[in-house]
């Protein structure tokens, strides 16, 4: 047994949490790789990604298992070989893990992340801020947010995010997670290929034309008198082509679907706008071009692909799009510090 220590999580309000340190992790890392049939080359050295799969592997564990599904960095990592090598560029830092669940089980998986440290060590303390507390009474039970605790250097303590969706994807523009959730298990515990490319491809925000100069590989097109419109960030570009090189574009079992876009993108047109101003944005991407010349002519290949099969794809354009945006404003969250102090 470790020793109950105060933390003070946010010095501004006085906030502490209680929490047993030194941190533990009660489930070995390989342990978890084993029950979850992952990769070698998924590296369970990052404290996101191991958190991830201990998560995965305690849900499953669970009576009853609650349905939880992976996307976003955490998601590629345990997919994408290329997010995982250092020697392609497309290896990023992980800050935050990006869960996805059903509504109808929101108050189990809200639980069960709540009590996981109670079975798996304090390593595996999930809980929520003042500030966190704030956003998810706002976010009419969609979309919450909490925090974890990561690591432990003297008497700094690191944290990262947990943002938990409820049924559906709701950023910049909307899809249903649901199906995929339930049918995480044969995905690695992660939404499907086609989902994680949608969520990477779905961004899109419209800024002053000045404000542009430091990150003009990100330009859509003009909107408006004085706005452009921006594409993904370098992190998200980087997920895009990893998912790119590390899965085909069909509709095998580790495919992403064809099937599955053309339904999404056809029955939506802006959404269809977005992603087909984000794939023209990334083939001219510098990490795309950074690439190695095999990797890079795959990725080419692939990105060629889905301009072609957007082109042919003439979804019915809502009067409430002519002249204004076609997508959704996105809120910024408020959060805390990045690490806590004890005693």
């Amino acid at each position: 047994m470790g020793e109950m220590v105060d933390l003070v999580i946010d010095p501004r309000r006085g906030e502490r949490l209680s929490l047993e340190l030194p941190l533990t992790l009660r489930t070995p890392l390989e342990a978890a790789r084993r029950e979850l049939e992952l990769p070698e080359w998924v590296d369970l050295g990052d404290p996101i990604v191991a958190r991830a799969a201990l998560l995965l592997r305690a849900a499953r564990r669970a009576n009853p298992p609650p349905a939880i599904a992976l996307l976003g960095g955490a998601a590629n990592r345990l997919r994408c070989l290329s997010s995982n090598r250092v020697d392609r560029g497309l290896r990023r830092p992980l800050h935050d893990l990006d869960l996805a669940c059903l509504h109808k089980e929101l108050r189990t998986v809200r639980a069960f992340l709540e009590s996981l440290h109670e079975r798996e060590g304090s390593g595996l303390r999930v809980f929520e801020s003042q500030g966190d507390r704030i956003f998810n009474s706002l976010s009419e039970g969609r979309r919450l947010r909490f925090h974890m605790v990561l690591g432990q250097e003297g008497s700094e303590i690191s944290l990262g995010s947990i943002d938990l969706l409820a049924d559906e994807f709701r950023f910049c523009h909307r899809f249903d997670l649901r199906a995929d959730v339930a049918a995480a298990a044969r995905h690695r515990g992660t939404l499907s290929p086609a989902l994680l490319l949608l969520a990477k491809l779905q961004y899109i925000r419209a800024v002053p034309r000045e404000d542009t100069s430091a990150i003009p590989e990100r330009v859509l097109e003009p909107f408006g008198r004085g706005d452009v419109v921006i594409g993904p960030e370098a992190k998200d570009v980087r997920d895009v082509l990893a998912l790119l090189l590390d899965h085909p574009l069909d509709e095998s079992p580790d495919g992403i679907s064809p099937q599955r876009l053309t339904q999404l993108l056809g029955g939506d047109w802006g959404l269809w706008k977005t992603v087909s101003l984000n794939v023209a944005m990334v083939l001219r991407s510098p990490h795309l071009l950074a690439l190695p010349e095999s990797e890079r002519a795959a990725a080419s290949a692939q990105l060629e692909a889905l301009r072609e099969m957007t082109t042919g794809l003439s979804p019915k354009r809502r009067l409430a799009f002519l002249g204004g945006p076609w997508w959704e404003e996105v809120d910024a969250q408020p959060s805390v510090d990045g690490t806590a102090h004890a005693g």
